[in-house]
């Protein structure tokens, strides 16, 4: 098992495997949570960050919806 890596799913453990996730760089996480609102966490800003998967599938789908009308081109 690599670092970061987690046997279950019931909660994502460390930048690497919670940005792994949601397509970002885990060097970002601080700005993520800060600025843009990724429902990542630390017990009394200590240790390892945590995600729940189900949070950052709500997070992820809150992203494509605000930014997807950047794509979406009128024939």
């Amino acid at each position: 098992m690599e670092r970061g890596e987690s046997t279950f799913d019931i909660c994502l453990k460390g930048a690497q495997a919670i940005c792994e996730a949601v397509g970002e760089n885990p060097r970002k996480i601080n700005e993520l949570v800060r600025d843009n609102g990724l429902p990542a966490w630390k017990k009394r800003d200590k240790g390892s960050w945590l995600a729940l998967p189900e949070d950052l599938h709500r997070w992820i789908r809150e992203q494509r919806d605000r930014y997807i009308s950047n794509y979406v081109f009128n024939k």
